[in-house]
């Protein structure tokens, strides 16, 4: 996750767009996903519970989104006005 994480802000040093709070919320929507889905695929019954852990993954992905994405728009507004 860590390394997930500073590509990301690798490529939104480079691309402004992806500061915006919105893309922070599918960024990290799609990764939780992603991971959640494969983690059931590797380690239990196949796929048998993909599409609970596809739900479960895509709600708390999106909550976790949202959190991140207010936290670094907050911290960028405090940032600019200090300067």
């Amino acid at each position: 996750m860590l390394l997930v994480a500073g590509a990301y802000l690798l490529l939104a040093r480079r691309y402004r767009v992806l500061w915006h709070p919105l893309a922070i919320v599918a960024a990290v929507t799609t990764v939780s996903v992603i991971v959640a889905v494969s983690g059931e695929l590797l380690s239990h019954d196949g796929g048998t519970g993909v599409s609970g852990m596809l739900r479960r993954s895509a709600i708390g992905g999106f909550g976790w989104g949202v959190v991140i994405a207010a936290v670094v728009w907050v911290t960028r507004r405090v940032i600019l006005r200090m300067k």
